[in-house]
């Protein structure tokens, strides 16, 4: 999926769970890197004193596992090729000469 149309689609779905908290869409995206698997350390890049305290009003947010869900969605990244051709019978079984089925059962 090309970049723009991705970035466009997470901002909808920051937004959608911004409104529906009723938190700001900076809240909502800092306090979703909170749930993140690996570690992250965002930057806050406050230029006002009330945006570096709406930054951390974000420690207060709590996301429920449909919002995570939803913005999990939104920013998956499309491997694309070669990764997607890997997920077709014919390469897979070239790849493990046709093993997979037999170990996996």
């Amino acid at each position: 999926m090309p970049e723009r149309e991705r970035t466009v689609r997470i901002v909808a779905a920051v937004k959608s769970v911004s409104d529906e908290i009723g938190r700001s869409m900076a809240q909502v995206a800092l306090a979703w890197l909170r749930y993140c698997p690996v570690p992250v350390i965002p930057i806050i890049g406050a230029r006002k004193l009330s945006q570096f305290q709406d930054n951390l009003a974000s420690f207060d947010v709590t996301l429920s596992a449909d919002h995570l869900k939803t913005l999990d969605e939104a920013s998956r990244i499309e491997p694309g090729f070669p990764y997607d051709m890997y997920a077709k019978p014919m390469p897979r079984a070239v790849c493990d000469s046709g093993l997979r089925d037999q170990i996996l059962a």
